[in-house]
């Protein structure tokens, strides 16, 4: 049975109503899906890969970063702990005096006036001949220098039986163009070195005597105390 004409007009003018019902309806889930993408943080779904090289780098290297112990270092006299790298603290004020040099800045310290070769515990090690062949045979001499200006060393016949002969003192900067140390045992002076190499010394005079032949002595890997001293008290030597 076909429709009448009014029913027909009012089926053709609910047609757009429903159309435009179903457009903002789209609109709406559109509108709430963008508002709810918008609270995640950029790259929130991009999952980054696994990798075996970043999980290997990540277990090695852990939470935290480690830092190496500081190198000890050896000498003869008392040597209490310090740490690596202390913290500067403010001078007190002084008032300046007309004349008198300024006083360093808070948290500076004024350059050291020794070499660097001195300013850290070192063993030395070479073949001294004798200045005179035919009284005494060449000796091996191991020098050790500390840098609160003590000094110990051996002395090793290279033939015959003869017990190896130790000496200590403090040791003296002479020169630093270029840089020349003696060594002082009591009130004598024990021998005279000058820095050729920056790991290694000449002995230019021994127990008052120059050598017949160019005598080096080499810079060690390992610090030899000279054991053979041990039970002596440490030297009391100004300071450099």
């Amino acid at each position: 049975m076909a429709a009448s004409e009014p029913e027909r007009q009012c089926l053709m003018s609910r047609r757009p109503i429903t159309t435009l019902l179903g457009s903002l309806v789209s609109l709406s889930l559109l509108t709430l899906l963008s508002a709810c993408a918008q609270q995640r943080e950029p790259g929130y779904y991009n999952i980054p890969r696994e990798s075996t090289t970043t999980d290997a780098l990540q277990r090695a290297q852990g939470a935290g970063s480690g830092t190496a112990p500081s190198q000890l270092q050896f000498g003869f006299g008392d040597q209490n702990t310090k740490p690596a790298n202390p913290a500067p603290t403010a001078a007190p004020a002084t008032a300046a005096t007309p004349g008198s040099p300024a006083a360093p800045a808070a948290g500076t310290s004024a350059p050291s006036a020794l070499p660097s070769v001195l300013t850290e515990t070192r063993t030395y090690l070479g073949t001294v001949p004798c200045p005179d062949s035919n009284v005494c045979s060449a000796t091996r001499m191991t020098l050790t220098l500390a840098p609160d200006g003590q000094w110990r060393a051996r002395n090793a016949m290279l033939t015959g039986n003869a017990p190896a002969q130790t000496a200590m003192g403090c040791w003296f900067l002479t020169g630093t163009d270029p840089t020349r140390v003696v060594l002082q045992s009591g009130n004598q002076a024990y021998a005279a070195l000058e820095l050729i190499q920056s790991n290694v010394w000449r002995v230019m005079r021994l127990n008052g005597q120059a050598p017949l032949l160019d005598a080096r002595l080499t810079r060690q890997a390992d610090i030899d105390p000279i054991d053979e001293l041990a039970s002596h008290p440490a030297q009391a030597c100004p300071t450099h």
